[in-house]
């Protein structure tokens, strides 16, 4: 009909009419674009595709394309979920972190890249300005040595080490010479030493330098904390947090509840305090107290060792039960009139944080005992065993690479340390240290006496060959033939100096918490007493490392050596490290699950060089002179008993 035709006609030219506006349209914006025609489909489907073409290549980080083909790779991200697990704070699932994670990941690469491009302006200026000719003159000595001088004593140890004495032994005319091996000065191993301590920086630096690929971190150049090692003799004003995994540092942030001695006494009270065999089984101390939080405590004991000594010699009508020389400490978990013994009522007080013989004194009378800081007294082992009439004790050296889970070794040599005064009891000899300390530090003040006197016995010519290798130490050694010659079995004596360590350790690490980058070399002090029972005096976080002797060289410089290679600082390329972090946050390369995987698998291996940190359990690649013993049968046996311990008090409340 006429007016269905109308409607039609109408409809067709409103089409027509917005047909055209979107034309004009189209047309009006693409004059503003510069003409550029609308895209056909083919074309807008091949810009869609782009975007994830483009996303699922891989930048290869240097590394050959066909071993990522071959699947040779390691799978790092099995370990690595993602770049940011490579750093200490990537394992804290905070919300301070997530929030933070790109700042810290920014950081790091501004830090990493202020390194490479330092390091890179001086590898170019020792290539180009200081690098060695064929013939070393006299003036090219002098100008060697100048230009050291003029950049400071902090860079001599990272490019011209060793090059200027060439110069100096080198003959004038032309000699063929070896070339000497290239290190990339990005993925090199550096080490950097917090110089407060003299002794500690002059034994790890003589150390390390006859390590291959091992340089030190040069200083004053805000470099950062780029180094691999970082060896310091107090704590470390650092930020473990902001370190990447695999650096170490010679420390543990919480070592305080090991190595302060009223912190170590907390420790083994919660194990002790509740008496019976498993508290007799953790007494590894003689009985403590903490002053003046304790003074009250102390003065009662104190008063009924007295008592408990009167009645046994109202008693003493019945012979004699014991004297000055064969008793020992009762237990501080245990009863104390078990015994039945006279015991001397000596004390020995020492400042809670002080270390090498600061501050000790033995004490006989309560009117003795005074203090002016947090001070620990414990009862004094008036039974030790001597040798040749003297008192000596051990420094053991114990390395923990990991706390919770619990993974230590024992340095199978070490020193024992001997008294220059012989050993007594009397009241006379209370305030003569030379008598009760071991101190090398204390006694080296003394150790003329050891080479003065009549030589005409054996013992007599011992000590002052001692003297003369060690001072007042010997190594064990000779410490095993010394007790041999008396009928000490060494075996069993060092299972027990074990499982004294162990139970230290094992109370100890519900403190310390577990932290990645820490590993620690303890000093520990043991005493053996006349019944060859092992104690422990305490534990030292930063044992001296002074080389005073020919034994201290023979000794300690292993086993600084035998602590670095153990312990195995990973080496990793500053550079390739720099240039993910870049893609990474700069770029921010959005990518598919399957290439984001692969990605990362490419990044950690350029990064780490193709090698994986060692797992915990797994045995390290060198161990030295170094014995582990944890994770190990005693420790285990040790574990066993705490659990036990614990259960008895759960199912006794």
């Amino acid at each position: 009909p006429a007016g269905e035709r109308k409607h039609a006609d109408t409809k067709s030219i409103t089409t027509a009419l917005a047909n055209e506006r979107r034309q004009n349209q189209g047309t009006k914006e693409g004059a503003e674009r510069g003409h550029r025609r609308p895209p056909l489909p083919h074309d807008a489907l091949r810009q869609k595709e782009a975007p994830r073409m483009r996303a699922l290549e891989l930048d290869y980080m240097g590394l050959d394309p066909k071993m990522v083909d071959r699947g040779e790779i390691l799978k790092l991200s099995d370990l690595f979920p993602s770049i940011a697990n490579i750093f200490t704070w990537g394992a804290q699932q905070t919300a301070e972190i997530s929030q933070n994670k790109e700042r810290y990941l920014r950081e790091a690469m501004q830090s990493l890249m202020q390194f490479c491009e330092v390091m890179g302006s001086l590898e170019n200026q020792f290539k180009t300005d200081l690098a060695p000719t064929d013939h070393a003159t006299p003036n090219a000595t002098q100008q060697a040595l100048s230009a050291v001088n003029s950049r400071g004593a902090g860079l001599y140890g990272l490019f011209l080490r060793g090059i200027i004495d060439k110069m100096n032994d080198a003959p004038a005319e032309k000699v063929p010479r070896a070339p000497s091996p290239a290190h990339d000065v990005f993925s090199m191993r550096y080490y950097k030493i917090v110089q407060n301590r003299t002794e500690v920086y002059d034994i790890v630096t003589q150390v390390v330098h006859r390590m291959e690929g091992w340089e030190e971190l040069p200083h004053g150049l805000g470099l950062g904390n780029v180094w691999n090692l970082c060896w310091t003799w107090s704590k470390p004003k650092l930020d473990y947090s902001r370190l990447c995994v695999w650096q170490k540092v010679n420390h543990f942030p919480e070592n305080k509840h090991l190595t302060r001695k009223d912190c170590l006494k907390r420790c083994i009270e919660r194990y002790t305090r509740t008496g019976g065999k498993l508290a007799q089984y953790f007494t590894i101390c003689p009985r403590t107290f903490v002053l003046p939080k304790e003074y009250c405590l102390f003065i009662e004991c104190f008063a009924r060792i007295d008592e408990e000594n009167e009645e046994l010699a109202a008693g003493s009508a019945r012979g004699p039960r014991g004297t000055d020389e064969d008793s020992a400490p009762r237990d501080s978990g245990g009863d104390a009139g078990a015994g039945k013994k006279k015991v001397p009522n000596l004390w020995i007080m020492k400042p809670a944080g002080s270390s090498r013989g600061r501050g000790i004194q033995v004490v006989n009378d309560v009117g003795s005992v005074h203090y002016g800081e947090l001070t620990i007294i414990q009862q004094y082992i008036s039974n030790p065993f001597l040798l040749g009439g003297y008192k000596w004790d051990m420094r053991v050296y114990v390395t923990v690479t990991s706390f919770n889970p619990l993974e230590a070794f024992i340095y199978k040599d070490g020193f024992a340390r001997f008294a220059t005064v012989p050993f007594s009891t009397n009241s006379e000899d209370i305030e003569n240290k030379f008598v009760h300390l071991t101190n090398s530090s204390i006694n080296r003040h003394n150790e003329e006496s050891m080479l003065q006197g009549d030589r005409d016995t054996a013992e007599a010519r011992a000590r002052a060959q001692d003297a003369m290798v060690g001072g007042t130490k010997i190594s064990f050694g000779m410490l095993r033939q010394r007790l041999r010659a008396v009928g000490v079995d060494w075996g069993p004596m060092w299972a027990r100096m074990v499982e004294c360590i162990l139970k230290s350790l094992c109370m100890a690490e519900d403190h310390i918490p577990f932290q990645v980058n820490s590993f620690e070399m303890f000093g520990y002090d043991l005493l053996m007493d006349n019944k060859l029972r092992i104690w422990l005096i305490e534990v030292n976080s930063s044992p001296s490392m002074g080389q005073e002797h020919l034994l201290d060289e023979q000794v300690k410089q292993p086993l600084i050596n035998d602590t670095i290679r153990l312990v195995d600082p990973m080496p990793f390329d500053r550079r390739r490290l720099a240039e993910c972090l870049h893609r990474r946050v700069e770029k921010k390369a959005a990518t598919g699950a399957a290439a984001g995987r692969q990605q990362l698998d490419i990044d950690l291996h350029s990064v780490l060089q193709g090698t994986a940190p060692r797992k915990f359990g797994d045995m390290p690649k060198f161990v030295g002179n170094y014995e582990r013993i944890a994770p190990s049968e005693a420790y285990e046996a040790v574990v066993k008993n705490r659990a036990m311990l614990f259960n008895n008090r759960t199912a006794k409340a």
